[in-house]
């Protein structure tokens, strides 16, 4: 069923991990985190004990859907209860809500569904998987310093190439011009691409870009484009995390016909010193595992893993 208002607090208590109401000002504090945010906590599903007279007293499992930019929305699912929960525990529930969620989200401007369980949490993963997800990647989560760049790629671009800021002001994003630009260089990036290539195809890039630049403060100083005999090759970009006290290296990206010129060291190099120069205290990462080339780049660049999760997506209809 669809979470009614009077077990709000008991569903995102579930969503914290504990169904015993032992955890109410955690449970507050997130639905008040919720509303500053604006994330509907409506959107929630879940299985439920009932009194003999009907009424819902126990919300026992639940997931919450929180759509976003680019017509995705992310299912967070509320964990297993007990000390030692068996695997199966909950699992057809868990299942449930997963696919009751999704079933409303059709009724959206939403072409996909997705999540990020932590590698450990196996049950999540079944859970998503029985309902429907596919595994498209696991993902290391990277970050360095704001420290002064020890390894460069040094030199100048090659005279085929060229690398500009993107065009746009803030708030508005990308001019009009440039995020055509953008869409072209994304797509060429995509060919024969290493970092969760099952993910190409499941949206309208144009939809991508707009989850990229809605991901933190989009600025266009810390957004470039490279150029092969003026014609999109690849793209970089960074956007601020203010409450996170970061940069986040959003996307980076160039083309089947420009790879293997050293020109991703390069570029790199240059979003790294832009970066470095925001108030920041961190610049962070993801990066599939299976793309050696660029978990390479990154440590040479001084980045180090702090974390794992495991990308799911379910396509929510056909892209439109």
């Amino acid at each position: 069923m669809q979470i009614p208002s009077e077990l709000t607090l008991a569903a995102a208590s579930r969503l914290l991990g504990d169904a015993s109401g032992q955890r109410p000002h955690a449970a507050r504090r997130m639905i008040n985190a919720a509303a500053m945010h604006g994330i509907d906590l409506s959107l929630m599903w879940g299985t439920v004990d009932r009194a003999p007279d009907g009424r819902a007293t126990r919300v026992r499992e639940v997931c919450l859907a929180v759509p976003g930019s680019g017509k995705t929305a992310v299912l967070l699912l509320g964990e297993p209860t007990g000390i030692k929960p068996s695997p199966g525990d909950g699992h057809p529930e868990r299942v449930a809500c997963i696919r009751a969620a999704c079933e409303h989200l059709k009724g959206r401007v939403l072409s996909l569904a997705q999540t990020l369980p932590e590698p450990k949490q196996t049950w999540a993963i079944q859970a998503f998987g029985d309902a429907g997800f596919t595994r498209v990647g696991d993902l290391a989560y990277m970050k360095r310093g704001v420290q002064a760049l020890s390894a460069g790629a040094g030199g100048g671009w090659p005279t085929d190439i060229s690398v500009r800021n993107v065009r746009g002001g803030p708030g508005q994003g990308p001019s009009a011009e440039d995020h055509a630009l953008l869409i072209e260089a994304l797509d060429r990036s995509y060919e024969d691409t290493l970092d969760c290539p099952e993910l190409c195809g499941l949206r309208q890039t144009s939809d991508v870009l707009e989850s990229h630049r809605a991901t933190g403060e989009w600025n266009a100083g810390l957004w470039w484009l490279v150029l092969m005999d003026g014609r999109p090759h690849g793209c970089m970009m960074f956007n601020r995390v203010p409450d996170q006290g970061s940069v986040e290296l959003v996307y980076l990206g160039i083309s089947r016909e420009i790879r293997g010129r050293g020109l991703g060291a390069r570029l790199l190099e240059v979003g790294l010193e832009g970066a470095i120069r925001t108030d920041a205290s961190q610049i962070t990462c993801a990066v599939d595992l299976r793309n050696g080339p660029a978990l390479r780049l990154y440590a040479r660049f001084g980045f180090s893993e702090f974390g794992r999760r495991v990308a799911m997506v379910r396509p929510l209809g056909s892209p439109a």
